[in-house]
């Protein structure tokens, strides 16, 4: 007889209580704790990705507050561009253009032969363009100059085109500027 058959047969009355209870605890863990433990590692898996979500979504919300944030700055500098740099209204906007125009063309020594005057409406906006073409003759120097004094004038210009030739209305050494000025202001909405 085998130790195992003869320690069953003597302590029948103890070993099978322990066998049975060996039983219930293996099919406890197989019926139970493996499921269980299945089932936590897919919520900690499903924990992780919602994590991974979270610091997304909080990422995308600072992102639209400072997108937010700059397109209300953005707009509170372009009311202040509006009122505070553009000519309030058309009078303003002809004087800024032909007044300080002939005002640097004076300072600068230049001679003003011709200006032609254009209003042009800004498609789907409050603003119109009023736009003026003229004709300066003078040196070479004096030229420089007035663009340099144009360009740096505290006053919003644009200058879209220059042409510059020899003059025929001076003399020699002479020099005719054609300038396409504009600025724009705030008209009445369309």
């Amino acid at each position: 007889m085998t130790l195992w058959r003869r320690v069953f047969a003597e302590r029948k009355g103890l070993v099978l209580p322990l066998l049975i209870a060996l039983a219930i605890n293996i099919g406890v863990l197989a019926l139970g704790v493996f499921p269980l433990q299945a089932s936590v590692a897919g919520d900690e898996n499903r924990a992780r990705a919602v994590k991974m979500e979270l610091a997304e979504a909080q990422r995308l919300e600072r992102l639209a507050n400072d997108t937010r944030a700059s397109q209300v700055r953005a707009d509170q500098d372009l009311k202040q561009f509006y009122s505070d740099v553009l000519p309030g209204s058309h009078a303003e906007a002809r004087d800024l253009l032909y007044g300080q125009l002939r005002t640097i063309t004076r300072q600068t020594a230049l001679t003003f032969y011709t200006g032609k005057f254009e209003l042009e409406p800004v498609e789907a906006s409050t603003l119109t363009r009023p736009r003026t073409d003229v004709t300066l003759t003078g040196d070479y120097s004096n030229i420089r100059r007035f663009l340099y004094d144009l360009e740096t004038a505290e006053e919003f210009f644009i200058v879209e085109s220059v042409k510059l030739a020899p003059s025929n209305v001076r003399g020699a050494g002479s020099l005719e500027i054609v300038l396409s000025i504009s600025t724009y202001y705030v008209g009445a909405r369309r």
